[in-house]
């Protein structure tokens, strides 16, 4: 049997693990512990074999390797959401070790940085930018953040949000505890079928919402299915804890709990009709036959490691994250009908992700590592879907990173940029189900000559530019501090010479706003790449 094959079967192998002689009997009191057997793993290696064997298929060249800044550069960005400390970039340019890649993607992982990056990407696509009243989006944030810094298994924390009952926030007039988790169902609660075909979405890769009003013209969706799939969440509700309990911003705690009958506000009209369907998963199972609240039993079926969507659809997530496509585009979208590029791998991946314990660490260090991530972004011949990741795809910076790394790169205060960003770059990527986000013509103009920008480039105390221009040297040292600030790499001799030439002919203070400003507004700044 293929070691494919034991994945799939959920079977684990010890390394170094093999029958031997008979079993000894007698006592075992003496006997150390018996440690659990730690599952073998995927190498990116075995990942670079199948990406060359579909190059060489599909007669595709790949692109060369990426240089060390421009690794360096990439990989904070999708690790940590921001550019490197120009002081991050000389450290690693300086380190002449062979494994000095592996070494940063472990370190980033272990950063603070990882779990904030994330905390933000899954806000995003949990809660959207347009954050419903009365939801406490701080106590959310604050657990995700902890399921993430914890690194909690993907299926553990999942299955803890679908099902979430507690306090949504801290009522003011009690000592109570706060499950931050219940604000992802707060967000729904007055629209069930919305909360069952984004449940169905996010983390089964499955759209049903079309079989809402019919059933699907092209899948198997049936109306029937949607309807037992939204029927698992009729029976939560979300009552106020105390009717006249706010807190100094306005927000009353709720109690999410999940009750033996459909909740009285299935009797609404456009809400009734599911309170007839017994609650059923996708696959039919009943959610009412083990005893267990149908949410609950809901949140079960869809991490069960038998489910054949869950951990497809987050390994096609990361992978479209990581490597700038999914198997299957859009990310959430895995059905028959919109088959993945290379099945097998992403299939292999999925088993690797249940045998690692749903570590997503493991999943993004283990892409990371990957000849095909750490490819330029310059193809040798063919672009697009049919090219199989043989060159990186380049992606606009989103607004939390564009704005993470211009505070980095500028030394810009947070708090006079956000609330222009918030303004100006509010991309609801959830109700959009699409990751990408795309510049608008103010946006641009904003970056070209918005107030923020400029400030941001005018040498003031405490400024980057400020703390350049007082370091002893020539313009060349100068020069190549900027660059390092933001575009995370030293500058070609070709580059030198012209700013040199360039800064001869203007005012000190002049010259140097202008470079800044030129380096934040270039494609290389803006860009993932």
């Amino acid at each position: 049997m293929k070691r494919t094959g034991w994945l799939v079967a959920g079977v684990v192998v010890a390394a170094g693990c093999a029958a031997s002689g008979p079993v000894p009997r007698g006592p075992v009191a003496a006997s150390k512990p018996v440690e659990a057997a730690r599952p073998v793993l995927m190498r990116p290696a075995e990942i670079d074999a199948r990406m060359r064997a579909a190059w060489k298929e599909k007669g595709i060249e790949p692109a060369e390797r990426v240089d060390d800044a421009g690794f360096f550069r990439r990989v904070n960005l999708d690790l940590t959401g921001r550019v490197p400390a120009a002081e991050a970039v000389e450290a690693f340019l300086a380190d002449k070790s062979a494994d000095k890649r592996q070494k940063a993607i472990d370190a980033l992982l272990a950063s603070p940085d990882y779990a904030e990056h994330f905390t933000n990407y899954w806000d995003r696509v949990l809660m959207g930018r347009n954050v419903r009243k009365n939801v406490d989006h701080a106590e959310f944030r604050r657990w995700l953040h902890e399921q993430l810094e914890k690194n909690v298994g993907y299926d553990v924390w999942v299955r803890e949000l679908v099902s979430a009952t507690g306090l949504t926030s801290a009522p003011r007039m009690a000592e109570q505890p706060v499950n931050g988790a219940a604000n992802w169902y707060l967000r729904y609660m007055d629209n069930p079928p919305d909360l069952a075909g984004t449940t169905s979405r996010l983390f089964l890769g499955v759209r049903i919402q079309c079989a809402q009003c019919h059933d699907h013209k092209t899948e198997k969706w049936t109306m029937s299915d949607f309807q037992g799939f939204t029927a698992s969440f009729l029976s939560t509700r979300a009552r106020l804890f105390y009717a006249d309990d706010k807190d100094k911003k306005g927000l009353r705690a709720y109690d999410v709990e999940d009750l033996d009958r459909p909740r009285r506000a299935a009797k609404r009209m456009d809400i009734a009709e599911y309170k007839s369907a017994a609650p059923r998963a996708l696959d039919g199972t009943d959610l009412l036959s083990g005893g267990s609240k149908p949410r609950t039993a809901l949140a079960e079926w869809i991490t069960r490691k038998d489910n054949p969507w869950f951990a497809r659809a987050i390994v096609n997530r990361m992978w479209g994250v990581m490597l700038g496509r999914g198997f299957s585009e859009p990310v959430d979208d895995l059905r028959e009908s919109n088959p993945p590029a290379m099945k097998d791998l992403l299939d292999t991946l999925a088993s690797d992700f249940v045998a690692s314990g749903y570590d997503l660490k493991h999943l993004l260090r283990l892409m990371a590592n990957t000849e095909a991530y750490q490819l330029t972004a310059r193809p040798r011949g063919q672009r697009g879907d049919g090219a199989a990741w043989s060159y990186y795809h380049m992606e606009q910076l989103g607004p939390d990173e564009l704005l993470d790394s211009l505070i980095r790169a500028t030394g810009l205060p947070r708090e006079k940029a956000e609330r222009q960003f918030s303004f100006l770059f509010d991309v609801d990527e959830e109700d959009d189900h699409d990751d990408e986000f795309d510049g608008t013509i103010t946006q641009a103009l904003w970056l070209m000559n918005g107030k923020v920008m400029q400030r941001s480039i005018q040498i003031a105390p405490g400024s980057a530019l400020a703390q350049v221009l007082s370091k002893p040297g020539g313009d060349e040292g100068k020069i190549r501090a900027l660059y390092m600030r933001t575009v995370s790499r030293p500058p070609t001799d070709e580059e030198t010479t012209h700013w040199v030439t360039f800064l001869k002919g203007q005012p000190v203070r002049q010259g140097y706003e202008d470079l800044l400003w030129v380096l934040l507004n270039s494609s290389e700044f803006l860009f993932n790449h």
